[in-house]
């Protein structure tokens, strides 16, 4: 009598922490690269805060919504929550403002992406920016070697 052949057997536990962990690793890779050219470039630096304050700009345009809507609902509160009405009120007021804020921040910095003397590229090896995002983003534990901080400005 001839053996049936072995099904397929999935991958192992360990297989697929493996390739997830490979995964998380090259995207971390990703990550770090992205982010130290980005930050060493004026242009790029520059653009990814407007796109920074596009999406927080976004949050805050529906929490104004919310608290229209809320005030609207309690235009007329009773007396025992006309504390937490005026709350509501100042909460309002403060979204606006920091939309303000943002608005204004979000139209300076993209008038800086359109001027060419503006562009500058900082002067250091991509290395050291590299070092720095994993550290602070990664939180990976400091290298012992000393790492140099001051950073130089250099046209490109």
């Amino acid at each position: 009598m001839a053996k049936r052949p072995k099904k397929h057997q999935g991958k192992t536990f360990q297989q697929r922490q493996t390739e997830r962990r490979l995964l998380d690793d090259a995207e971390d890779r990703a990550l770090v690269e992205d982010m130290a050219a980005k930050y060493t470039c004026s242009n790029s630096v520059a653009r990814d805060f407007v796109d920074q304050c596009d999406l927080r700009l976004a949050g805050v345009g529906f929490d104004l919504v919310c608290s229209t809507m809320a005030l609207d609902f309690w235009a007329s509160p009773p007396p025992a929550v006309q504390h937490l009405v005026d709350l509501l009120r100042e909460l309002a007021e403060e979204r606006q403002r920091h939309q303000a804020a943002l608005i204004s921040l979000r139209d300076r910095l993209l008038d800086i992406t359109r001027r060419r003397d503006v562009h500058h590229h900082l002067a250091l090896p991509i290395e050291h920016y590299r070092h720095i995002v994993r550290q602070r983003v990664l939180l990976e534990e400091p290298d012992p070697r000393p790492v140099q901080i001051s950073a130089v400005s250099a046209d490109r």
